[in-house]
């Protein structure tokens, strides 16, 4: 039987990831004065377009890769020292070793570099514990942080604590060997840029990541190291990832698919899966929470990748932000600080004498209004208004409402670019969990995951021999009444045959969330913050990322039968 964590106050630690934070060590709950800065968005906006490149994998040998070891959990300190009350985190099966890989990968242009990956071993006397082990492959959520390190499970110091604490406990501790990269330009990673959301790149860096950590557990092994002697890749592969890493998930599966290497089922949480409509309904003045602080993480990405984003980046940002670079040894606060990067504003408000952008409808979402300033804006009001003339006149037909896909022939460069890294079309054959809340104020769920089910619904539609099996699940039971169109649950394809209690499941996901909801809206009235904008910084990055690693693992933990 597995025993649940109690679910007390959701611990919330302002971040620069978009996954959640919580207080490691003590249990307490942590309510920063600034919650929204705790959900950081996967801004969509300066993407750039080019040549395909050539991703070849750089493993060549043994020698190429090498590890160290970082810290060691026992079940007891899992389980009374992670601080995971309010996330429905079983009791730990499994103590867990924590190491370090480091591995060579290459950049957005194909040119080769190198980075570092947390690799989580379970140990113990348990079954669940040893022998042939499943392995999860882990894409984690966007961060500014130069410094942000998978393997520091339970540093507090680290801002990539909350989210590797979560995965260890709720993975490695159940029983997987978990391979969670920090993607080539953190950490070690000797690149001064990250290739944000190119697909390509990012699936080959996950790929490399996985590759040498079964390199170095085969090395280890003939090495008759005792911390891996007991375990052995049992071929099981699970992926999962939260938003950007959702996207990093799906871009991954994808290549495996196509490279007809197997992968037992995959969980893409929260991701920007439809990245050309996700950038024309924020460049429309739908502006994501958080929006403004990765623009220029993007920008310096995918220039490198594709060489025409901009001249200098003075095309694209104003004078005040466009020498950041990202990412930073400064946290998103710092960067705030300093002038180096505004905390919401993306677009100049009401600009005069502008008949294309007057041609726009009034935003929909209700918060947009935090990505517009007077001053101290992001983006260029002549960058924004080329790009929306190209959308009013090439729409993406999901925006238009005439379809699902993205504009059959778009102009502009970052339209181009955000098209090819656009992940709608693609319909996965191995069993499937997307997850995510219908809320979600940084990365839209209609428009991402929602289109994605159509697409795929569509699919099986038209063709009922494809080998489908996709569970949707909405976390955020909620606005049920307000959208009486829309279900939380869809079962396509072969997923109403998995092997799961999906009702229970369901349920207690459901449930949690909204307990975490109203502990979080309690939290926010206690500092006199509003309940709206208490949600609206704890939706993405801890509400739903918590609830979604609750589904996934259920998900993950029913035995699936070969396709």
């Amino acid at each position: 039987m597995i025993v649940s964590k109690s679910t007390t106050a959701i611990n919330n630690k302002s971040s620069s990831s978009t996954h959640q934070s919580v207080s490691i060590m003590t249990g307490k709950p942590v309510m920063l004065r600034c919650l929204l800065s705790v959900a950081i968005a996967s801004s969509l906006l300066l993407v750039g377009c080019g040549d395909d490149n050539d991703f070849d994998a750089v493993i060549g040998s043994d020698s190429a890769t090498s590890v160290k070891s970082i810290s060691s959990f026992n079940t007891a300190q899992i389980n009374t020292q992670f601080g995971l009350d309010g996330t429905a985190t079983p009791d730990a099966k499994c103590d867990i070793k924590i190491e370090k890989v480091s591995y060579p990968t290459v950049g957005a242009a194909g040119e080769r570099t190198n980075a570092t990956a947390a690799l989580m071993l379970p140990s113990g006397d348990s079954a669940d514990c040893q022998g042939d082990r499943p392995i999860l492959l882990y894409a984690h959520g966007t961060t500014t942080d130069k410094g942000y390190d998978f393997s520091q499970v339970a540093n507090p110091q680290n801002p990539a604590a909350g989210e590797a604490t979560l995965i260890a406990a709720n993975f490695a501790a159940q029983g997987y060997i978990v391979v969670a990269p920090n993607y080539a330009g953190y950490d070690e990673s000797d690149l001064d840029y990250h290739p944000y959301l190119v697909a390509e790149q990012q699936a080959t860096d996950m790929a490399d990541a996985l590759d040498s950590a079964r390199t170095i557990i085969a090395r280890q092994q003939r090495a008759n190291d005792p911390d891996y002697t007991n375990l052995d890749d049992s071929g099981k592969l699970f992926i999962s990832g939260y938003s950007q890493g959702g996207h990093v998930a799906m871009a991954t599966a994808r290549m495996f698919e196509q490279n007809d290497e197997p992968v037992t089922a995959i969980a893409p949480l929260s991701g920007p899966y439809a990245l050309a409509a996700f950038g024309d309904a924020i460049f429309s003045g739908n502006v994501n929470i958080g929006a403004s602080r990765f623009a220029p993480l993007l920008a310096s990405g995918l220039q490198n990748a594709y060489g025409n984003v901009y001249n200098s980046t003075a095309d694209i940002f104003t004078a005040n932000y466009a020498n950041t670079q990202l990412p930073s040894l400064l946290s998103f606060g710092e960067l705030v600080a300093a002038n180096k990067l505004p905390d919401n504003a993306l677009f100049e408000k009401d600009p005069e004498n502008n008949p294309t952008l007057d041609l726009l409808p009034a935003p929909t979402v209700p918060f947009a209004s935090i990505g517009f300033a007077d001053d101290n804006y992001l983006i260029k009001t002549d960058f924004r208004t080329a790009y929306v003339a190209d959308a009013l006149q090439n729409p993406d037909s999901l925006i238009a409402m005439t379809g699902a896909l993205p504009a059959a022939n778009p102009q502009n460069n970052l339209r181009k670019a955000l098209k090819a890294n656009d992940l709608r079309g693609y319909v996965p054959k191995m069993p499937t969990l997307l997850c995510g809340g219908n809320q979600d104020p940084t990365v839209f769920y209609d428009l991402n995951t929602s289109s994605m089910a159509a697409i795929i619904q569509g699919s099986v539609a038209q063709n009922p021999a494809l080998t489908v099996n996709v569970t949707v699940l909405d976390v955020d039971a909620t606005t049920a009444n307000d959208r009486p169109d829309n279900s939380n649950v869809q079962l396509i394809g072969q997923a109403s045959m998995n092997q799961w209690n999906i009702n229970s499941v369901v349920a207690s996901v459901q449930s949690n969330f909204v307990q975490n909801l109203q502990r979080v809206v309690a939290a926010g009235a206690e500092q006199g913050i509003p309940a709206s904008v208490a949600v609206l910084g704890n939706y993405h990055g801890g509400l739903v990322s918590t609830a979604c690693t609750q589904a996934t693992r259920e998900f993950f933990n029913q035995e699936f039968k070969p396709a």
